[in-house]
């Protein structure tokens, strides 16, 4: 009988497809009791569960190598399937760098503008040497409320009460040693006692940070009682009247009065009222500037600071800034005229500092000496050379002005006076002015309302004297 006449039992085939011929073979070997197991039949039932359960699955897989095997057998060029794979590959790389470039620009743009957005309202640094304290923290809101100050927390908020862009704000505050662009005009004028004063004036962007710093902080602010010097309501015959009728006056100058007082004690100061260390740092920066030249290096010019950052003089800020960050000064130079054996009477007059006693025996020395000490403690110093001590009967002068029993000017200063009037009623007003460059008419005028102030009635009869003034 032939092989093909051999005919398969349909149900054999059917499983021989399901599970494989190798294990339909163990299969039947293993229902025709050829293996020999100590199998309970619960045990040979869970078995036979989970063969069951286990060729359906091996049928799937069987399916999915027919279907493999048969995409395998229809390629016909690996090589060119395989460059198919590498090219996509390739294209999918490109995609994906293309893609992180543009989120890295994008993340890129965007820190760039938080750090735009962030350096307008809490800039990190303002130059070498003065960026250690910018924090916009721990400032003291309720004490600027009770001083009537302004309460700004960071340089936005505070160009915004300035009127200013923040931009203008960190290019007028910015520390530079050297800087193509000076907020200042500087000019020299000579002294009343000689030699040369540096004057600078602030140009216009910084003229307006200042008067709004004096406006609504400054002016707000009051100096100490012995402080008659860039207050309104006095002037210097306030300063001369309480060392009338004194044995003994004592003047003394504080050196480079305006300079001495630092950034760090400016920021100090704003410190003090409430604002935080950042905003005080700012408003110190702008009250503040060091002395510069103008040099010309590599063909550009450039203005160098040659020194520390003080009080400018022909700031607006500074007259008021000086008296106030004397205050201390003033308190401490008061309580020794009070506590000394002998009483003195003691006031303040910009940088001049002027003692007086009604007791003609009182220790000048001892005086002296304190005060050195106490002017060197509150960061000043003494200019020796202009220390004077004036005794009755002899000339006693106070700030330009002659004490004694009254205050009245030199009699050089009345000469002079009268010979500038007797030279304009002589030649006329108007050939005085070309010869000396000034409207001789207001220098005049300016000189009368100054005797009116100290001599009421000798401008009286110069007045009557000049009718033309």
């Amino acid at each position: 009988m032939a092989e093909s006449d051999l005919a398969l039992n349909p149900d054999w085939q059917e499983r021989i497809s399901q599970i494989g011929k190798q294990n339909f073979v163990r299969e039947e070997m293993l229902r025709l009791g050829f293996f020999s197991f100590t199998l309970s039949q619960a045990e040979r039932t869970r078995i036979q569960v989970l063969l069951e359960g286990a060729y359906p699955k091996l049928a799937e897989l069987k399916k999915d190598l027919a279907e493999i095997r048969a995409q395998i057998g229809g390629i016909s060029d690996i090589e060119s399937l395989l460059k198919d794979v590498r090219r996509e590959r390739i294209e999918r790389v490109k995609r994906e760098r293309e893609e992180r470039k543009v989120r890295k620009a994008e993340e890129q743009a965007q820190r760039r503008q938080e750090l735009a957005e962030e350096k307008r309202k809490t800039p990190r640094f303002l130059g070498h040497g003065v960026s250690a304290h910018l924090s916009f923290e721990e400032g003291n809101s309720a004490d600027l409320t009770a001083r009537g100050l302004p309460t700004p927390e960071n340089l936005e908020q505070l160009a915004e009460l300035m009127q200013l862009d923040p931009s203008e704000m960190l290019w007028l505050s910015y520390e530079r040693a050297a800087t193509t662009v000076d907020h200042y005009t500087r000019f020299e004028i000579p002294k009343k006692s000689g030699g040369r004063r540096l004057i600078s004036s602030p140009k216009p962007k910084m003229r307006i940070a200042q008067s709004w710093i004096a406006k609504n902080v400054l002016d707000l602010l009051s100096p100490s009682i012995y402080a008659m010097a860039f207050r309104p309501g006095t002037s210097i015959v306030d300063n001369a009247s309480p060392h009338l009728n004194a044995p003994i006056v004592v003047k003394l100058d504080l050196k480079d009065f305006f300079p001495s007082i630092s950034f760090p004690r400016v920021r100090g100061y704003f410190e003090y009222l409430g604002f935080n260390p950042g905003i005080a740092t700012i408003l110190g920066l702008i009250c503040t500037d060091p002395p510069r030249v103008r040099l010309a290096l590599d063909g550009a010019v450039k203005y160098v600071a040659m020194g520390e950052r003080g009080l400018p003089q022909g700031a607006c800020t500074s007259p008021a800034l000086a008296n106030l960050i004397a205050t201390p000064l003033d308190a401490r130079l008061a309580g020794l005229c009070k506590a000394l054996e002998s009483k003195w009477t003691y006031t303040r007059y910009a940088d001049d500092l002027t003692f007086s006693c009604t007791d003609e025996n009182a220790d000048v020395g001892r005086l002296l000496k304190a005060i050195e000490k106490i002017v060197c403690d509150e960061g000043f110093r003494i200019n020796a050379d202009k220390t004077a001590v004036m005794r009755a009967p002899g000339r006693q002068v106070v700030t330009g002005l002659l004490v004694g029993d009254e205050i009245r000017l030199s009699r050089r200063d009345l000469r002079r006076l009268r010979a500038f009037l007797h030279r304009c009623d002589k030649e006329g007003a108007e050939a005085v002015s070309l010869a000396i460059g000034k409207d001789a008419l207001a220098v005049a005028r300016g000189h009368l309302a100054y005797v009116t102030m100290i001599m009421p009635e000798h401008a009286a009869g110069l007045k009557q004297r000049y009718a033309w003034l």
